[in-house]
């Protein structure tokens, strides 16, 4: 939703829902086993979110994956 369409309410919610994430990365941030398994699990699942592009890469060409 674009900012300029939304209520007040609206903007009031998402600016402190945008405050309680940026105070969860910081969080995160300052606890190395915290944010180094965070790394690893996004790691983890850009590789399955790029085997899952590949698959509908092929779909979308209607080709069958050799």
């Amino acid at each position: 939703m674009a900012t300029s369409k939304m209520t007040a309410d609206e903007k009031r919610w998402r600016a402190e829902s945008d405050a309680e994430t940026m105070a969860r990365f910081q969080e995160i941030m300052a606890d190395k086993n915290r944010r180094n398994a965070a790394i690893k699990a996004a790691k983890t699942k850009a590789s399955e979110l790029t085997k899952r592009a590949q698959a509908m890469q092929f779909a979308a060409g209607g080709k069958l994956k050799k």
